[in-house]
C-alpha cells in the first residue's frame, strides 16, 4: 500500500477481527490471499515459521485438553500473516507521518518518533542475531541452551546501551517534545479498494446474515 493511513487502518481492522473471532480470522485470511503478494514477499520467513510452529504447538495442547485449539490456530495464523505483511510493506518514516496527521505536531510527533525508533530497533536486533549466528557457525559451535542464554543477555545489554546513546543524542540536539513535519500521502486506487474490501469482509464475517434480514424486514 502506498498510503500508510489506509495500511494502518486495514492492519488494525483485520488484526482485531481475527483476534476476537474465527469468522473474522477467515475474512482476514481471504483478504490476505487476495491483496498481498504472498509468502514469497514476506521478510524473515524462517522467523515466521518458528512463530507458527509455537502457535501450532500451543493450539495442539489446547485442543487435546479440551480447549478451542483449532480456533486459536486459525485466529493467530491470521494475525501473524497480517502483521508480517504490514511489517514487510512498511517504509521508513510513515508511522511518524501518520501519527502527526492523527494527533498533531506535539503528542503525534512524540508517538511517531517512539514508533519509528522501536521499528528500527527490531531491525537492528535482527542484524545482531544474524551476526551472532554467523560467529557461532565460524567457531563451529552449535546453538543450544548454553549459548542462547548468554546471547540473549548480550542482546539486551546492547539494546539498552543503544537506547541510552539515542537518548543522549536527542538531548544534545535540544529535543524536548514535539516537532514539525509536513506529511504527504499518495492514495492509489488499489489502496482504497483493498481497505474497503477489508471492511466489507469483516462486517460480513461478524454480522450474522439472519440479523441483516431482520433489519431489512
Amino acid at each position: 500500500m502506498q498510503d500508510p493511513r489506509l495500511k494502518l487502518f486495514t492492519t488494525g481492522l483485520l488484526s482485531a477481527a481475527a483476534f476476537f473471532s474465527t469468522s473474522g480470522a477467515i475474512a482476514a485470511l481471504v483478504w490476505w490471499g487476495l491483496f498481498t503478494p504472498g509468502v514469497r514477499a514476506l521478510k524473515h520467513q524462517k522467523a515466521l515459521l518458528a512463530v507458527f510452529v509455537m502457535i501450532a504447538a500451543a493450539a495442539a495442547v489446547s485442543e487435546i485438553t479440551g480447549g478451542p485449539g483449532l480456533s486459536y490456530l486459525v485466529r493467530m495464523t491470521a494475525v501473524l500473516l497480517v502483521a508480517a505483511w504490514a511489517y514487510a510493506d512498511r517504509r521508513e518514516g510513515e508511522f511518524l507521518d501518520v501519527a502527526v496527521w492523527l494527533f498533531g505536531e506535539q503528542f503525534g510527533f512524540d508517538l511517531g518518533l517512539i514508533g519509528e525508533m522501536t521499528l528500527q530497533s527490531l531491525d537492528v536486533i535482527r542484524r545482531d542475531i544474524a551476526q551472532m549466528q554467523t560467529a557461532l557457525h565460524l567457531k563451529g559451535i552449535k546453538p543450544g541452551f548454553r549459548t542462547i542464554v548468554p546471547l540473549a543477555v548480550n542482546l539486551i545489554v546492547l539494546q539498552l546501551r543503544r537506547t541510552e546513546d539515542q537518548a543522549r543524542l536527542l538531548a544534545v540536539r535540544g529535543y524536548t517534545k514535539g516537532g514539525r513535519i509536513c506529511p504527504k500521502f499518495r492514495t492509489g486506487y488499489r489502496d482504497a479498494l483493498s481497505a474497503v474490501f477489508a471492511a466489507i469482509l469483516v462486517i460480513a464475517a461478524l454480522v450474522a446474515v439472519r440479523d441483516v434480514f431482520i433489519v431489512l424486514q
